[in-house]
């Protein structure tokens, strides 16, 4: 099947088999025309897994070879009662001579078969809405005032976002990711991608398809005036942030912060089109009641499928006391300076339309100082990456009514390194690794499960130190479009842990009706399941309302103890959820948890209140 015709690959078979209940009854096969070309098939019949190969000839353009014995066909195919033309007792080069007319008459016929392009994109309008609608009401003049005191997203900036332009083919994936990387930026609360096909000759084939981008702003410049209650911790912030200055999607935040370790004044600038091009610069500062912390990022991120390359550059430092904790108190706090530094290629060795395989290749620097331990690796790093995209889209599950993108799709990836001192690290060589898989089953659009698992560590003086592994199961399944069911299982195993790396379970990480890190170990386990009603959407255009019931059990086990369930601890609560699609709120909402300890710890109280911006739910 190898002859071609205008470019395309053509070619069909016949086979000739008989009976063995019937040796006078022959059956004639007449397999499957193979082309590059779309939508050209020639039906073909199985033949019967009793029957005799007895002759098989194939054709390759206009040649023809007759092939006799033929070369071994498989029969894992079930008898068919159509499984060939039924004839009366023939020759085989009688049968041939008959047959053979007919399968080069299909096979010119499918050769001839044009397929049809896809259409061109034709026109790109940006449709661009404010942040309140204005209708007609008692506040109307306060939608109208705000939305005139709200710079809107410059146009430029949302065309600099698309995939695709005019005079390309449609590509469904182009149009369907430039949606999804939309709906992705803080300052947009929805997007959508509409493409209209456009019949100019009237003959019934759209010949263009015109592409309408439609957005919604969100108020970008908010006061960061955050309050958290912990449990027993009060967690605080004041300042400002604008999330689309001027216009230009960048982003500028200044703020102080009080949180469970430290106190933090910090300055954030965040540019996702630097100088008008795909790359995405981040900078931040930020002077700590224990010390320091400054970074810089430079990305050029894959942003689709068909994404041929990615890069990323970067440097940072920090100074910091982190804190160790045994049965939910503070014991001791260990020093730690770090400075570090990427530099990474990647390329797609395959794209699909629905996955690609990547490489990539980077050099790494790790400088720290923990306590009285030193670690120093200059890391020569390969990986590989394989992802695939099965995306569903739903509202209310975290954001209420806003849209969300989940992926099902298959995702896989693993990467090597090695630090010797020729490469800038400390004595010896070290090997580190990663790898890990995640993968969806989608029962309905509404109702899938997601599992992953990852491992990562370090080869070091003949032992495996600092290594991780996680295995997590989210589950989501919608009643309504409103009321959902949620759950979680996450697994976390360590092996000879870096002494600054501590496994913690708490009110602040999930197990609800339990102090603030509570637990603390090198294994872990937590499960958790939560039922949500979403109760009222953008009243008065500022907040959406809704309630939760859940139940939480796990548990951390110190190094040396064995892992009993008897050991998990449960609590069970509700929660008010809050939230807002046109103001920007850090997680997307608020919510107030009251957790009560089924499962009580002695000298610890049973009843739990958090409330705050940063638990995310």
């Amino acid at each position: 099947m190898i002859a071609k015709t205008d470019g395309q690959r053509l070619g069909a078979h016949l086979t000739i088999a008989q009976s063995e209940q019937n040796a006078a009854t022959n059956y004639i096969r007449i397999g499957t025309v193979g082309l590059s070309m779309p939508g050209a098939k020639i039906a073909a019949y199985p033949i019967a897994a009793s029957a005799k190969v007895v002759g098989r000839i194939d054709f390759f353009g206009t040649a023809t070879a007759y092939q006799y014995p033929p070369p071994p066909i498989s029969h894992g195919m079930p008898p068919c009662p159509r499984a060939g033309i039924r004839c009366r007792p023939l020759r085989a080069r009688f049968v041939t001579a008959i047959v053979i007319p007919l399968a080069l008459g299909c096979a010119v016929s499918a050769a001839g078969q044009k397929a049809s392009p896809p259409p061109i994109i034709g026109t790109i309008d940006i449709v661009s809405n404010d942040v309140f609608d204005e209708r007609s009401g008692r506040f109307a003049a306060f939608y109208r005032v705000a939305n005139k005191t709200h710079i809107s997203t410059r146009e430029r900036i949302i065309r600099r976002e698309l995939l695709f332009a005019t005079g390309e083919p449609v590509n469904d994936e182009r149009l369907e990711q430039t949606e999804r990387n939309l709906r992705a930026l803080a300052f947009l609360r929805d997007a959508r991608v509409e493409a209209v096909p456009v019949d100019d000759d009237g003959d019934g084939q759209a010949e263009r398809v015109d592409v309408r981008v439609v957005t919604w702003d969100a108020w970008s410049l908010t006061p960061r005036v955050d309050f958290e209650q912990v449990d027993d911790r009060t967690l605080w912030e004041a300042g400002v942030s604008e999330k689309n200055l001027l216009g230009l999607g960048k982003s500028v935040t200044v703020s102080h912060r009080t949180d469970l370790d430290r106190t933090a004044d910090r300055v954030l600038y965040r540019d996702r089109q630097l100088a008008g091009s795909r790359f995405t610069l981040i900078a931040s500062l930020a002077n700590l009641s224990d010390g320091d912390d400054e970074f810089f990022l430079l990305d050029r991120p894959y942003f689709s499928l068909e994404d041929a390359w990615a890069f990323s550059m970067g440097a940072g430092m920090f100074s910091r006391r982190d804190p160790l904790f045994a049965d939910g108190q503070e014991i001791d706090r260990l020093r730690h300076r770090a400075q570090w530094g990427d530099l990474e290629l990647g390329r797609a060795v395959r794209r699909h339309p629905t996955s690609a395989l990547r490489f990539h290749v980077a050099y790494r620097i790790r400088e720290e100082r923990i306590g009285s331990d030193r670690r120093d690796f200059g890391i020569a790093e390969v990986g590989i990456r394989s992802i695939g995209h099965r995306f569903t889209r739903l509202t209310h599950v975290n954001r209420f009514e806003r849209t969300e993108d989940f992926n099902v799709g298959a995702h896989s990836y693993g990467t090597v390194g090695l630090s010797t001192p020729a490469l800038g690290g400390g004595d010896g060589q070290v090997l580190s690794v990663a790898a890990g898989h995640s993968r969806g089953v989608a029962f309905r659009p509404d109702h899938f499960l997601v599992a992953d698992i990852g491992i990562v560590g370090r080869r070091e003086s003949g032992r495996w130190l600092n290594a991780l592994t996680l295995t997590r199961a989210r589950y989501l399944r919608k009643h309504a479009t409103r009321h959902l069911l949620v759950g979680r299982a996450e697994f976390q195993w360590g092996h000879n842990l870096d002494p600054e790396v501590q496994l913690l379970l708490g009110a602040e990480s999930g197990l609800r009706g339990y102090p603030v890190r509570q637990f603390a170990g090198t294994r872990s386990l937590l499960l958790s399941a939560e039922e949500r009603w979403f109760v009222a959407d953008d009243i008065g255009q500022v907040v959406s309302l809704g309630v939760a019931a859940f139940v939480d059990s796990g548990f951390a086990w110190p190094e040396g103890d064995s892992l009993s369930l008897a050991d998990l601890k449960t609590a069970i609560g509700v929660s008010l959820l809050v939230g807002s699609n046109r103001l920007f709120l850090v997680g997307g909402g608020v919510r107030l948890d009251i957790g009560y300890a089924v499962v009580s710890v002695p000298d610890v109280r049973r009843w739990t209140f958090s409330f705050g911006s940063d638990i995310e739910f």
